[in-house]
């Protein structure tokens, strides 16, 4: 009986999980488990191109799965980014990502979702390249969808994105931009375990991810090319550790390149 009941367990962890899909630096069209809680930790560290310094952004964040197909996220941001000297409150943000579509079979399946995020930002227009995490007051839209096959996934996105900077900023730079499509191309591979026998061995997954961005009221855009490792630890806590590089662009941008971290734990059966 308890051998039986440890197989019903792995089962459903498994079916959920599917780690080779939850990328780092975008969202797959999966969404978290229904009725669960994440509570996640996030941190991003670049050289500015202005003063050669290095800055930090910190980002908590929780989110929700209302549904197996409905999921919402809060967040805020704090930074020394945007010419401060000091970590200070930045920005807050909400999103939410709803699955229409999914065509599931053993070891693989295809999703398709449509998500949109808002955000509040209090820094001034200084740069190109639009940004909701941190950098922007605006909105986004967009649908992605995601194949899985065995240990191998997949996911491509597209958006669209929108500033809504208050009147009474100041524009330091007179070139910048009001929207833009973004793009991406995003790829996992379990390496390890190389066969599942307990949810409590730890998961390690590889990505690349190819983020991209094209101003449509201005010629400008960039690709960046973000590879990134991942750990996770009886299936509900993560470790993601990633780069971010430019490939090519003309966007005038904070940087070209950044590293990022984050910790994600998951409570099952947070609510009813």
């Amino acid at each position: 009986m308890l051998r039986l009941l440890s197989v019903i367990i792995l089962f459903f962890a498994c079916s959920f999980l599917h780690a080779q899909e939850l990328y780092v630096f975008t969202q797959p069209a999966s969404n978290i488990p229904g009725k669960a809680i994440v509570a996640k930790l996030s941190g991003k560290s670049m050289v500015s191109y202005h003063n050669n310094q290095r800055e930090f952004r910190i980002s908590p964040e929780v989110q929700a799965g209302l549904t197996k197909n409905l999921m919402v996220a809060g967040g805020l941001s704090l930074s020394n980014m945007f010419f401060q000297n000091n970590m200070s409150f930045e920005s807050a943000r909400l999103y939410t990502k709803y699955r229409f579509y999914s065509n599931d079979a053993p070891h693989q399946h295809f999703r398709a979702a449509v998500y949109a995020q808002g955000s509040w930002s209090n820094n001034p227009l200084v740069y190109q390249e639009l940004n909701l995490d941190g950098d922007n007051s605006g909105f986004q839209i967009g649908i992605v969808g995601t194949q899985l096959v065995n240990k191998f996934a997949v996911s491509g996105g597209v958006s669209y994105v929108r500033q809504l900077e208050r009147i009474n900023k100041i524009e330091f730079f007179r070139g910048f931009s009001n929207e833009a499509v973004q793009y991406n191309l995003s790829m996992g591979y379990l390496l390890f375990p190389f066969s599942y026998k307990s949810i409590k061995q730890t998961n390690l997954n590889l990505y690349c991810e190819f983020l991209g961005q094209k101003n449509t009221d201005i010629d400008v855009g960039f690709l960046d090319i973000a590879p990134s490792l991942q750990f996770i630890f009886n299936s509900k806590a993560r470790v993601n550790m990633g780069g971010r590089f430019q490939l090519q662009g003309t966007a005038h941008r904070m940087a070209d390149r950044s590293v990022f971290l984050s910790l994600e734990y998951y409570f099952l059966n947070a609510f009813k």
